[in-house]
């Protein structure tokens, strides 16, 4: 029996560790935070200057004169998303809305040349929802794999100069996530063995570092270096349930499950700034995300059965292979003669992890990302930015042996809407 479950656990493992790895690759991969970086494609390294530098640069959080506060929301719609395999044919998400909204505050210290500011992000609805899709076991069931994000942001900078800004960031995630494959499936005959599963409650914290610099170059032109840490994230506090019907076990719940090796990657990036001309400017990024060095083997456990189970105690080790990746980035900004600034931007990306480990529940990383941003002053206090991106259609073929799916082709197209508003003192 032991043999049998290993071949089921085996395929869970594959499904639930890469779900967590859509929300390292941050879930429909938002290129940026807030509507003025999204607007610029996300080449805001060199050009930060508001409390969106806590994720894009710390050095920028020197440009702020007295005091900033932004609030922020984005809201994405992943409708078109869809999955298509050897028993089903192009089945969409049944969740198409998520969100993230942040919010953040800096203050330049009295009489200092030193910024001190705080931020926190928060993202739910992100993940896939399949709902009573075909099964390779004869059955219609459920496939899903959700999570939710909570990262809080402490850092300062310093005007070293008037052309040098250096400064830091402090940053925590708290994850949480849920698992759920053909949990109403259960198989056990000469042929195939499966018990469905679901997976609720996992939750962890990780931390990273981050620093950059700015420098102006000339009044015109100003460059931007960006390095974070990478981060490890383990995941506790899960319960498991097990479908055991099908060997009269009924459904069995563990009580401990956790995660061990998911980390996100070290980053490296270098942007500029160019002000072409007292009205317009160009933002120029590229961003290296240490991938092949981050997750490359994740172990998960399970234990303490409400009752009678093939085994009491399960683990599995499986590895990932990730390829390291440059995201690159270009952004224009023009000032109209009212004072109202339209952005228009575009990023490069390329997928992060093997055709062969690809899932449904995976974030498929989007090849092109365009966006579009309009941004006002509404009075002496209030800033006001929108920004419309959208990520055309992209699919990809492959075939992971360890799923039970066979040939299949994952499509990724999404829309989203990020608007932000900030107050000067």
């Amino acid at each position: 029996m032991k043999a049998l479950y290993g071949r089921n656990l085996f395929l869970l493992l594959a499904a639930l560790c890469l779900s967590p790895m859509s929300f390292a690759a941050n879930g429909l991969y938002l290129t940026a935070y807030g509507a003025e970086q999204t607007g610029l494609g996300g080449a805001d390294i060199a050009n930060s200057d508001d409390t969106g530098s806590l994720i894009a640069n710390p050095a920028g959080l020197a440009n702020i004169e007295l005091s900033h506060s932004d609030y922020s929301a984005t809201g994405f719609s992943i409708a078109r998303i869809a999955h298509r395999d050897e028993y089903n044919h192009d089945v969409r998400v049944s969740n198409e809305l998520g969100g993230v909204v942040g919010a953040g505050y800096a203050q330049r210290l009295a009489d200092k040349n030193i910024v001190i500011g705080a931020g926190v992000n928060v993202a739910g609805g992100l993940g896939y929802v399949y709902d009573n899709i075909n099964t390779a076991f004869g059955t219609k069931d459920d496939l899903n794999a959700m999570f939710s994000l909570f990262r809080f942001s402490g850092g300062a900078a310093w005007n070293i100069s008037e052309d040098l800004r250096l400064g830091f960031v402090v940053a925590a995630t708290y994850a949480t996530a849920e698992q759920t494959l053909f949990e109403d499936t259960s198989v056990a005959d000469a042929n195939q063995t499966f018990f469905g599963v679901k997976i609720r409650d996992l939750n962890g914290w990780g931390s990273d570092i981050k620093i950059g610099m700015q420098y102006d170059v000339s009044p015109e032109l100003t460059v931007g270096l960006n390095y974070t840490s990478q981060s490890k994230i383990d995941l506790d506090g899960g319960k498991m349930t097990v479908n055991y019907n099908a060997i009269g076990n009924g459904r069995v719940k563990y009580s401990n499950v956790s995660m061990r090796g998911l980390e996100t990657p070290q980053e490296f990036g270098i942007g500029a700034h160019w002000k072409l001309k007292p009205d317009f400017a160009i933002a120029l990024e590229a961003n290296w995300f240490d991938w092949a060095g981050a997750t490359r083997r994740l172990e998960i456990k399970a234990s303490k059965p409400n009752g009678p189970a093939p085994v009491d105690s399960l683990s599995q080790i499986s590895s990932v292979k990730m390829h390291s990746r440059i995201v690159y980035s270009i952004g224009i900004e023009k000032t109209l003669s009212s004072g109202d600034i339209l952005r228009a931007g575009y990023s490069y990306h390329s997928l992060i992890i093997n055709k062969s480990s690809l899932s449904p529940t995976f974030a498929l990383t989007p090849q092109h990302d365009y966006a579009l941003a309009y941004g006002t002053k509404l009075n002496k206090h209030w800033l006001m930015d929108i920004a419309f991106a959208y990520q055309p259609r992209k699919s990809v073929q492959y075939n992971n042996p360890e799923l039970p799916f066979g040939d299949s082709v994952e499509t990724n197209e999404s829309f989203s809407v990020h608007f932000t508003l900030s107050k000067l003192p």
